[in-house]
């Protein structure tokens, strides 16, 4: 194209220099036919062409200098874009050509990730990207393959274990969720608001009271969104009025979706009918209904109602509608100005209070919901200037003074703020390490966020005794993984939240280290990463094997089945690399490889068996719970399998005496022993795994991804990467 201008502007001087001298000519001709020379104006109009092509002259010449200058640094810049893609392909290993914004100023490797497409719920097409661990599964594929010198595909099964469904209870609801249904029905789908109420009303208020404790005392402390004085004034306000219902339905039904959300945790979580409703309800029908009559103006008590609703479908693993509801928070949160400081507007101390914490449970619930799905967050920290909450107790909206905590006390929001302060590591982890654009300078990013999430570890094992005392109690086990006798604490004695925050602390650690997984094997910070991500999946597995007994924790945002497996994948991918250097602290893994993969496979299928048994007692619908028995069961057995085919890879050949520091025949009898249900593991291996399903596109390999044309986006125009 700057040739072309080149050429036009050279064009438009040669006929600009023909154009005078047929002015030349013409006027040397007029001149003598004048006897008397040339008359004034024919002077005067001669001077003025003169200006006029001078100017010309003076606008073409400038706009070739410019054209020059266009066109050396446009081939300057293809250069440099050159030797950036050449380095980066030469240096990046599995690492993918990610864009960036600026690709000269961070050098080094770029972090490698994808999404794709899996299938969700009812089988429709659901984007995971690569915070579920697809980009890593793939990677693992890739390293299995070399290290076995195989062709074999992972099943499709991994890679969508985050949005299984093992607690679907829709019931009988399968119409749109949003459809006002007033027609008649049974009981159980509580088609009326005088139904709602009356059942509370039959339910009593004890009742109530103690499912509204056992709500703060375990999920309270990580969403402590509902105050006591308003929520019992509004349950006595139902039980004495009858009619309130018809002249303040825009408070009612809010209060209404808070309790029978309540509700529909507490018989999620105890599995009990005694502790329950004398009568089962299709909680799923009713919570759904009263979602679809919220009034359209929205509140605090709305607000409240979705926090409590988005926690009570992370426990049934309703993923299309937790999505929705959540970003309909977000959006509810940001109207109502929760996004900005409270300073901004004159409210109450106790509700400025309450406001503060409600936007930070929203913003928690859309970190955790693009961690576990892979999806862009929907709250960016540079939009919100909202300070944190207060580490005190309340109970009152509408309260003129907090009081605050004496030094060395705590206080029930006290992991709620450490919780906050975790997402935001997350959340900053998800900004620099998993986007579309800005992937290079990784190495820097790593060192930073690790870090914030060391300084955050101090500051919450010293804040909260029970998480400092689970934290000891798996370290003592991942110490003595090989004594049987060493035990962790009875199921009793589990503390929800410190359980929960010392989980997420640990996924956050593999969050932030498993992109450099896509650098070269040879890049330093590939094995500082690689050593990093198994220490957390060590301390992962021992944990879900801790809380296998709280079965409702392994489906809290963002946790799930995909890093159950994934950890016991982590400790796998790490033996198959042969030659890699390898820091001190890494002897153990090799000796502790049999027991934490015995204790993987144990979680998985007891989580199968645990389905089944809720199938028998008629707990959860059949149909969703025995494809995610099924899935469950496969993926115990296909990890056991990798297991296996490792051992007998590092087994020394007959004939050959065996490395007494690391026994093969010990740990695979030691897994065989273990694992429970091992006969219905193996009677898995020998049909042939779920195939990639139509819809979805061919299972490609990692290097064929990486290598995928990119594009790279600068000031002025699109240039394609050289290939």
């Amino acid at each position: 194209m700057a040739d072309n201008d080149r050429e036009a502007v050279s064009s438009s001087l040669r006929s600009l220099s023909d154009s005078w001298e047929r002015v030349f000519c013409v006027r040397s001709a007029e001149k003598k036919d004048y006897s008397s020379g040339p008359t004034h104006e024919v002077i005067q109009e001669l001077h003025r062409e003169l200006e006029t092509a001078r100017n010309q002259l003076q606008v073409a010449s400038t706009r070739q200098r410019e054209l020059d200058a266009t066109i050396a640094s446009q081939a300057e810049e293809i250069e440099r874009l050159k030797d950036v893609n050449g380095t980066s392909r030469s240096n990046g290993g599995l690492a993918g050509q990610g864009e960036d914004r600026n690709p000269v100023s961070s050098p080094g490797p770029v972090v490698g990730h994808l999404g794709r497409l899996v299938l969700g719920d009812d089988n429709a097409e659901f984007f995971a990207g690569s915070t579920t661990g697809v980009h890593f599964i793939l990677s693992a594929q890739q390293q299995y393959q070399a290290a076995f010198t195989s062709r074999e595909h992972f099943p499709e099964c991994l890679f969508r274990l985050h949005v299984l469904q093992p607690t679907h209870i829709r019931g009988t609801s399968t119409g749109d969720v949003f459809a006002d249904r007033r027609g008649g029905g049974s009981f159980g789908s509580v088609t009326s608001y005088q139904a709602q109420c009356d059942y509370i009303r039959n339910l009593g208020a004890p009742a109530i009271h103690g499912i509204f404790e056992r709500y703060l005392q375990n999920w309270g402390s990580l969403y402590p969104v509902l105050l006591s004085k308003q929520f019992f004034q509004t349950l006595e306000n139902i039980m004495t009025d009858s009619s309130l219902f018809l002249v303040d339905r825009g408070r009612v039904v809010p209060f209404l979706l808070q309790v029978y959300a309540l509700m529909a945790i507490e018989s999620g979580k105890s599995n009990n009918s005694s502790s329950g409703p004398a009568h089962p309800l299709n909680y799923n029908d009713i919570t759904s209904n009263l979602y679809g009559r919220m009034p359209c103006r929205g509140d605090l008590s709305s607000l409240q109602a979705l926090i409590i609703y988005i926690l009570y479908l992370q426990t049934t693993s309703q993923h299309s509608l937790a999505i929705r509801v959540s970003g309909t928070a977000v959006r509810l949160a940001q109207s109502l100005g929760l996004h900005r400081h409270s300073r901004r507007f004159k409210h109450p101390p106790g509700e400025a209070e309450l406001r503060k914490r409600l936007w930070w449970a929203v913003f928690a619930l859309d970190v955790h919901s693009s961690t576990i799905y892979g999806l862009p967050r929907t709250v960016q920290l540079a939009d919100t200037d909202t300070d944190l909450p207060i580490n005190t107790d309340y109970d009152d909206l509408y309260c003129d003074q907090l009081s605050y905590p004496l030094p060395g006390e705590t206080t029930n929001v006290e992991p709620f703020l450490h919780h906050v302060l975790l997402t935001q590591i997350l959340s900053r982890c998800l900004e620099q390490m998993y986007t579309t654009t800005n992937r290079r300078g990784g190495v820097a990013k790593i060192h930073r966020l690790q870090r914030e999430i060391e300084v955050w570890k101090q500051n919450v094992q010293s804040a909260l005794p029970g998480l400092a005392l689970i934290q000891q109690e798996i370290h003592a086990k991942r110490d003595n993984i090989h004594n049987r006798s060493t035990v962790i604490l009875p199921s009793q004695h589990l503390d929800f939240s410190s359980l929960w925050l010392y989980m997420l602390g640990e996924l956050s650690v593999m969050l932030i280290h498993r992109p450099a997984l896509t650098f070269g094997p040879q890049e330093p910070q590939f094995v500082d990463s690689l050593q990093s991500c198994v220490e957390s999946a060590t301390n992962l597995v021992l944990a879900f094997e801790y809380a296998q007994s709280d079965y409702p924790i392994t489906r809290l945002w963002p946790l799930g089945y995909h890093f159950v497996f994934q950890s016991g994948l982590m400790l796998l991918y790490d033996r198959w690399f042969e030659d890699l250097p390898r820091p001190p602290r890494a002897a153990t893994n090799m000796s502790n490889l049999a027991p934490l993969i015995c204790t993987t496979v144990n979680v998985l299928s007891k989580h199968a068996a645990f389905l089944d048994e809720a199938m028998v007692s008629g707990a959860t619908d059949v149909s969703s719970a025995t494809e995610t028995m099924r899935t469950l069961r496969q993926t115990a057995s296909y990890l056991h399998r990798l297991f296996i085919q490792t051992m007998d890879r590092e087994s020394p050949p007959i004939g050959q005496s065996q490395n007494p520091a690391f026994p093969m025949e010990a740990p695979i009898a030691e897994l065989s022993s273990a694992v429970s249900d091992l006969g219905a593991l193996q009677s898995l291996e020998s049909p042939a795994l779920p195939e990639y399903a139509a819809s979805m596109w061919p299972p490609l390999s990692i290097d064929e991804i990486n290598q995928m044309e990119v594009f790279e986006f600068t000031d002025s125009f699109l240039i394609p990467w050289d290939s």
